[in-house]
């Protein structure tokens, strides 16, 4: 069935295509009180969800992650550090802040407040909030926050025509289809927009295991990759281990593949129910206390190791992520737990390191899969998902052909306002805004710094008694793409073989003229 010609057109101020963290962090940063000047602008979101994270507690419930790893000071509320442990103060729910695995003597803000400590003295911004705090914290801010929910799918945008935002540009016009109404087509007109989506990508596989996963197989059901959890709405890995480990009740064989958070839950959980476990992983299972580099948390090395990655060309920008980013880890108290199982005597658990998984030898019966010539009645797959181009979405293409938008290694080349396009109000946030962010762009942290760039560029759009400055005689580039260059003495080759950073050199005088 041919999709139908779309409806009438909504029309508001901004719209943010997607419904995890980072587009609540844009709304609450575009929206939220600032104490100075009242909102005007109109918000509008796209996201097959029904409210905002549902897809992100949906990977919470199924693997049954009770705690976050990123610190309480960390979250939505992009303006607001202190915002979530006053809500668990509010609420009588400091117990659910528990302390960070590592002693840290940083402070992320100058708001020293007693009240923000435990009764050790400890600061309560620096402590771990729960899964629950954190899920109920979010839905009161999204409460309070004025928007419109267009429950769907973005495909494509166009231009509108008429006049722009901030940017300068015209209005764009976004494409999608309703949820559930995949043949629906609806449109909704702004004057900026902000890709707020996660990565795109295939579930990443082992080749030996993909035939097994396969409907033809014969032992389908026998295989399972943690994304289906996500996608398909099959309930909790718990769930799904009893449900396709074998009809008898008894106690099961449960290979997992993997050696990141994920992983370590689903080898736990198995565990926990009385099954028969082997965590098998490319490389030693490794602890980390936060979901990211503790220095990009730490103020006194944040803005060093920024300077460090913004000095890098976009190029070599990608391979930091990829450094930064590549293998999962574990947090302690997993690991610690996955340890302390293996070692104790008639241990049911064993963890195995294997740098040839991808070369594994995998045959099937009826009842059950043959890996390396040993029996299991499950296989779990957490092996995640393998980025691809973001070209491969419909959504992105169409704003890249359209704007002639720049990308490098399959990422958007946003610049330091986090536009995509010079002069365009369309602005990326998230992990696909990496080469701007950083590694931790995908992260809670990479949502707030985002969040506030995005809103800064659009203050005018939004807020009311707020003008424009003259924008005559301004230049085409920020002078400061990369705000620590002015620490550079013009013999970093950064400074000379970058082209973006080239004007910049010139205008701070760090190059020679070839004239």
């Amino acid at each position: 069935m041919a999709p139908q010609a779309p409806r009438a057109v909504l029309r508001c101020s901004v719209v943010i295509v997607g419904g995890g963290p980072h587009a609540l962090a844009a709304l609450a940063a575009l929206v939220g009180g600032d104490g100075k000047s009242p909102v005007r602008g109109t918000v509008a979101v796209i996201d097959p969800g029904s409210h905002f994270l549902d897809a992100w507690y949906g990977r919470f419930r199924a693997l049954e992650i009770d705690r976050l790893r990123s610190p309480a000071y960390v979250h939505p509320s992009a303006f607001e550090p202190t915002a979530l442990v006053e809500f668990a103060i509010r609420e009588g729910r400091t117990a659910e802040l528990e302390a960070a695995p590592v002693a840290v003597q940083w402070m992320p803000t100058t708001d020293h407040r007693p009240e923000h400590a435990d009764s050790s003295g400890a600061s309560l911004l620096k402590a771990l909030p729960s899964s629950a705090l954190f899920r109920d914290f979010c839905a009161s801010l999204e409460a309070e926050l004025p928007h419109k929910w267009l429950r769907g799918t973005a495909t494509r945008v166009a231009r509108a025509g008429g006049g722009g935002g901030g940017g300068g540009g015209s209005s764009f016009r976004v494409q999608y289809s309703a949820a559930g109404e995949p043949h629906e087509l609806r449109e909704v007109e702004a004057a900026a927009l902000i890709l707020a989506t996660g990565p795109v990508g295939a579930w990443s596989i082992p080749p030996p295991f993909a035939p097994l996963l396969s409907a033809a197989s014969s032992a389908c059901g026998r295989v399972l990759h943690s994304e289906q959890l996500l996608t398909q709405g099959r309930g909790t890995l718990r769930e799904e281990v009893a449900r396709r480990s074998g009809g008898d009740g008894g106690p099961a064989s449960v290979l997992v593949i993997g050696g990141g958070i994920s992983a370590a839950q689903a080898a736990l959980t198995a565990s926990r129910a009385g099954h028969r476990v082997v965590l098998r992983s490319r490389r030693p299972l490794q602890s980390r206390p936060f979901d990211i580099a503790v220095g990009w948390l730490d103020v006194r090395h944040a803005d060093r190791l920024r300077f460090e990655y913004l000095c890098l060309p976009p190029t070599r920008r990608l391979q930091a992520i990829r450094d930064a980013t590549a293998g999962g880890s574990v947090p302690a108290p997993y690991l610690e737990e996955l340890q302390r199982l293996a070692a104790s005597p008639g241990s049911s658990l064993r963890i195995e390191v294997d740098e040839a998984v991808d070369r594994s030898v995998c045959t099937s019966t009826a009842d059950s899969v043959q890996v390396n010539g040993e029996d299991f009645d499950l296989v779990v797959l957490c092996t995640g998902v393998a980025p691809e181009p973001l070209t491969s979405s419909a959504l992105f293409r169409s704003v890249e052909e359209l704007l002639g938008a720049p990308t490098v290694g399959g990422l958007p080349r946003v610049d330091s306002s986090l536009r995509w396009s010079r002069g365009e109000d369309v602005f990326v946030l998230g992990a696909n805004a990496g080469l701007e962010l950083g590694p931790g762009g995908g992260n809670l942290v990479g949502g707030m710094r985002g969040a506030r760039v995005v809103s800064n560029e659009l203050h005018v759009l939004m807020r009311e008694g707020v003008c424009a400055p003259p924008r005559s005689g301004w230049p085409d580039r920020t002078a400061f793409a990369n705000k620590y260059a002015a620490l550079l003495d013009g013999r970093e080759p950064e400074v000379a073989d970058d082209k973006y950073s080239f004007v910049l050199g010139r205008r701070l005088r760090l190059l020679a003229r070839s004239d």
